[in-house]
């Protein structure tokens, strides 16, 4: 298996971070209601395939969002705005991604079927971090127990980036409704029948 600092590097050469990035900006805050979060983590997932030519082939199954097409790796993809990079500084953030959610079926306390690698995202930015790190005595970050949720209590210092606000930039953004879009396409799909 690839270190975490070799496997960054080949997605940094794998990913349009240009076209991400623009994508994500400009679909920006319109997902952030409680009945669009799944279209926006369907929308930010799907594009990680195209924008990676299928490389990372995405498999929405429980507890990994693609697999490596190359390597074979299971890999988990989670999204905060700011997961991590302060907004008015640009620091380096500690993230904390729920990396599992029992849907309320009871306390869990350990991570089931752990993936191999968790590309952590937000719209300028994607670090990595295998799931050997929170096995590694010598790093700080863990798995805690919370609820029905398994945290990732992520260290900055044990992320490694496939790319930083200053590789992508600034980045044009695309005038988009993704809301009226969707409408349109149920409302057309309901006319239809």
């Amino acid at each position: 298996m690839h270190s975490d600092r070799e496997y960054a590097a080949d997605l940094a050469g794998a990913i349009d971070i240009d076209r991400y990035a623009t994508l994500v900006g400009s679909v920006g805050d319109q997902l952030n209601g409680r009945k669009d979060r799944f279209d926006k983590s369907d929308l930010i997932e799907r594009c990680l395939e195209v924008y990676t030519d299928g490389r990372l082939k995405w498999v929405d199954d429980e507890g990994r969002d693609f697999v490596d097409t190359e390597y074979g790796y299971d890999i988990e993809f989670k999204y905060e705005t700011d997961m991590l990079f302060t907004p008015a500084r640009g620091n380096e953030r500690d993230p904390n991604p729920r990396l599992y959610n029992s849907l309320g079926s009871g306390n869990q306390e350990a991570l089931p079927n752990p993936a191999d690698f968790y590309l952590l995202g937000q719209a300028d930015a994607i670090g990595l971090l295998s799931y050997a790190v929170f096995e590694d005595e010598d790093k700080r970050s863990r798995l805690k127990p919370d609820d029905d949720a398994v945290i990732g209590d992520v260290y900055a210092e044990d992320i490694t980036f496939v790319f930083r606000p200053e590789d992508v930039g600034e980045f044009d953004t695309v005038d988009v409704n993704y809301k009226e879009r969707k409408m349109a396409m149920q409302m057309e799909l309901i006319e239809s029948i």
